[in-house]
């Protein structure tokens, strides 16, 4: 199965007028955050990795620029491209609507954070990253999705920021079917607020299945994001 990663990063908010999205920062190691945030994933599996972006962001902070350059020094140029969306959108799920649509994308779609990392192994089907709540040290945890899981390891509920179980979203969706996901979005695009989570849960009522793979090495970097805004701040200053 043909299998693409998209890394949504095309969120607008006021803060961004004055300050780059913190995951465009670099890394202790040098990688700008929102590439490190793949690399804990066999990349090899995929035939093309897209990072989405927003185009006014982009004219302002020259993200394509700088993803473009790290791209080519860590070799991945050949298979990853920056897409830039010239309107924002209302949701994540729109996001990946959108790439999937231009880039007339087919086969599976593994859908990637860009404010967190964490190593795994997959399998290419329906599938959600997890992580248990109580093995992290610092946490928000009305700020994640949980899945409750069967005894024979499927995936039977997943809620938006209410506690069901140890098992939260570590920031990873796998669809292997990238048109079944974008009819799904286009049966929900009318609801307000429009979460990743309410199209894997439209799925399970129909009763397609999703198998959860638990990550390892999970890293929250949305929970120090004000470190890196403060720590950018700083350096603007000197």
């Amino acid at each position: 199965m043909s299998l693409s990663l998209i890394v949504p990063i095309a969120a607008d908010r006021p803060e961004y007028e004055h300050t780059m999205p913190y995951v465009f920062n670099f890394s202790e190691e040098g990688v700008l955050l929102c590439i490190k945030s793949i690399q804990g994933l066999d990349l090899t599996k995929f035939e093309h990795i897209y990072f989405v972006i927003l185009d006014k962001l982009d004219q302002k902070y020259h993200l394509a620029e700088l993803l473009d350059m790290q791209l080519r020094n860590l070799g991945l140029s050949e298979k990853a491209k920056v897409l830039s969306l010239k309107v924002p959108t209302n949701s994540q799920a729109e996001t990946i609507y959108e790439c999937v649509k231009q880039e007339q994308i087919e086969g599976g779609i593994f859908v990637k954070d860009a404010d967190g990392y964490f190593t795994c192994d997959f399998t290419e089907t329906n599938g959600v990253a997890i992580y248990p709540l109580d093995q992290l040290d610092m946490v928000n945890p009305h700020n994640k999705s949980y899945v409750n899981l069967d005894d024979q390891f499927y995936i039977t509920n997943i809620i938006e920021k209410k506690i069901i179980s140890r098992f939260f979203n570590a920031g990873g969706y796998l669809f292997e079917n990238a048109s079944q996901f974008c009819s799904y979005y286009e049966r929900l695009s009318h609801f307000e607020k429009l979460y990743m989570s309410h199209i894997v849960y439209a799925m399970l009522l129909d009763n397609k299945s999703f198998r959860p793979f638990e990550v390892k090495s999970y890293q929250d970097w949305g929970n120090k994001s004000m470190y890196y805004y403060s720590l950018k701040k700083a350096y603007e200053t000197e």
